[in-house]
């Protein structure tokens, strides 16, 4: 199985590449009754990382629900385990995992919050207790090098603990009983900024009141400066830890600026909404998005999912999402990957953000998301890193792959990395939930990966580092295309950013059935008339001095 693969654009015999420096896996069964799950990942002062995790305590009964508690786990620069620690309370449980800061005097703080836990096959359900909470609670830890809590500041706030007994809230019931989720979190000024939602329970018969929506800023010592609420405009739905999920807030010198996913104009035009909050949390104005090409006859937008954001030094605002569309005539569902530029401004006259720059990636065989977390990252040197997965299919037994693109501030791509992880598994579906640029510029990804074929699950956190030949990067298990679907039928696709370069296929006897340029990302081959078997692939760079250069090879099967 492939292990991680990459190409290169505009590729010479001495370039830029991106090379694995180490990878760190957690094996786990989810037959477990415990286990972590990785999140996202702060890289601190002294070079060792942390990861903002969770802890599940699975229920005892048949099915797959947990009671989740906040956890950190700490990695050291060599990518070796230190320690890790979880921050249980009895009778509650967390919908965000926690936010993860080191302030000015290097001392690590988690941000996280607790509701109350209505998993009531759990040992930890909190009417089990003879004083079950009524609150939710808002925490701000402060750790020291063991992770261990050696300050403590909690804040309580009535929380809805109504169970409704409908069929939705009994499959999923921490999902939607009333709850605290915390969905974004930064720094601002030498304080933390954060919102959160204050959900209701669900009952769809009974509305339990409004959702609400609240900003605040704290001090590192745990004290509110400030905090302000919103109606959010729904009635115990109690889902928005599904459609805002942790970066979606930027920051400029006078403004917080809110992407919300999935709100429309009146006239059904707009495909996300755009909110502006003074610093004192004031709402000033809202703006919308709009895809461009959705007036084509065939594109039945969707809204935006899977938003995450981050500030440019132009000031604007790049976001990455995942939209479906209907592609042709024939109402072929494709999802795609996106990443765009927006101009932000708040005194744009327009009701709709401008589009600086945007692409668009996906193939019409494949279903193309992003990571839910973190899909863009914007590294020291203003390359960007910006991620998605490339799936010929989900969750079942066909070739999947996470997609890493370093991209200039044009947009245009410097190189794109293929990565997956463990060779002996056979079929493996690797998902990144987060990506960081390092201080170093490489990157970080933080997610897991499944073994298809059994229960065994590893948690995963990967640290890129950069090479400078291609001789480096074949050293590390690297490879500049991919040869799919394999085993294939009538069509062998090679994908690779190489350019200048040459395909040939041979079959087992060493005999070239096949030869053609590259000059597309996705290569397809006619093989319907070749017969069933092994064949080999070989790409070749052609060099005035040193004529044809053989750079990638590699076996595909009908």
């Amino acid at each position: 199985m492939k292990r991680v693969l990459f190409f290169v654009l505009a590729l010479l015999y001495v370039n830029y590449v991106e090379s694995q420096e180490w990878e760190y896996l957690k094996k786990y069964s989810s037959s477990d009754k415990t286990k972590f799950s990785f999140l996202d990942a702060v890289e601190l002062s002294d070079g060792d990382i942390c990861v903002a995790s969770y802890e599940y305590l699975y229920r005892s009964g048949m099915g797959d629900f947990y009671s989740s508690h906040p956890a950190v786990m700490k990695i050291s620069a060599d990518g070796n385990y230190i320690c890790q620690n979880n921050f249980f309370k009895e009778g509650f449980m967390t919908q965000s995992a926690p936010f993860l800061f080191e302030d000015e005097n290097g001392h690590l703080h988690a941000l996280t919050t607790y509701s109350p836990d209505h998993d009531f096959t759990c040992i930890n359900y909190f009417q089990n207790l003879d004083n079950p909470p009524s609150d939710a609670i808002i925490a701000l830890y402060e750790l020291d090098d063991e992770l261990n809590v050696t300050e403590s500041h909690e804040h309580i706030f009535p929380i809805d603990t109504y169970e409704s007994g409908t069929a939705q809230w009994e499959y999923m019931p921490n999902e939607y009983s009333g709850h605290i989720f915390l969905f974004s979190a930064f720094e601002d000024d030498g304080n933390i900024v954060g919102a959160y939602f204050k959900t209701v329970s669900l009952d769809s018969n009974n509305p339990r009141g409004a959702d609400s929506l609240f900003f605040f800023k704290m001090s590192f010592d745990g004290e509110i400066l400030n905090k302000k609420g919103y109606d959010a405009g729904s009635n115990g739905n109690a889902v928005y830890e599904f459609s805002y999920r942790r970066n979606q807030i930027v920051k400029t010198d006078s403004l917080y600026i809110v992407y919300n996913r999935g709100v429309q104009t009146e006239g059904g035009t707009g495909h996300g909404e755009v909110l502006y909050y003074d610093k004192d949390f004031n709402h000033v104005a809202t703006r919308f998005i709009k895809h461009p090409g959705y007036n084509n006859e065939y594109l039945d937008p969707h809204p935006l999912d899977n938003i995450s954001v981050v500030r440019t030094n132009r000031n604007t605002t790049l976001l990455a999402t995942t939209a479906e569309s209907v592609k042709n005539p024939n109402g072929y569902l494709y999802e795609d990957s996106r990443l765009y530029e927006f101009d932000d401004d708040l005194n744009n006259s327009s009701d709709f953000l401008p589009i600086c720059n945007y692409i668009e990636r996906g193939a019409p065989e494949t279903r193309d998301t992003q990571p839910i977390l973190r899909a863009v990252d914007i590294a020291d040197d203003n390359s960007i890193y910006y991620a998605y997965h490339m799936n010929l299919g989900d969750y079942d037994n066909q070739d999947s792959w996470l997609m890493i693109e370093r991209l200039d501030m044009n947009m245009d791509t410097v190189l794109t990395m293929y990565y997956d992880v463990l060779d002996e598994v056979d079929y493996i579906h690797t998902h990144i939930l987060s990506i960081k640029s390092t201080k170093d510029g490489g990157l970080m990804l933080v997610g897991y990966a499944n073994d298809l074929c059994s229960d065994i699950r590893w948690l995963v956190l990967t640290k890129f580092n950069s090479y400078l030949n291609i001789e480096e990067a074949h050293a590390h298990n690297l490879h500049l295309a991919v040869a799919y679907p394999n085993p294939g039928g009538d069509v062998l696709n090679i994908r690779t950013g190489l350019r200048n370069a040459v395909l040939t296929v041979y079959d087992l006897q060493g005999r070239k059935i096949h030869e053609e340029e590259i000059t597309d990302d996705v290569t397809s081959v006619d093989a319907s008339k070749w017969q069933s078997g092994t064949y080999i692939w070989k790409l070749g760079i052609r060099n005035e001095e040193l004529g044809m250069k053989e750079v990638e090879s590699g076996k595909w099967v009908k």
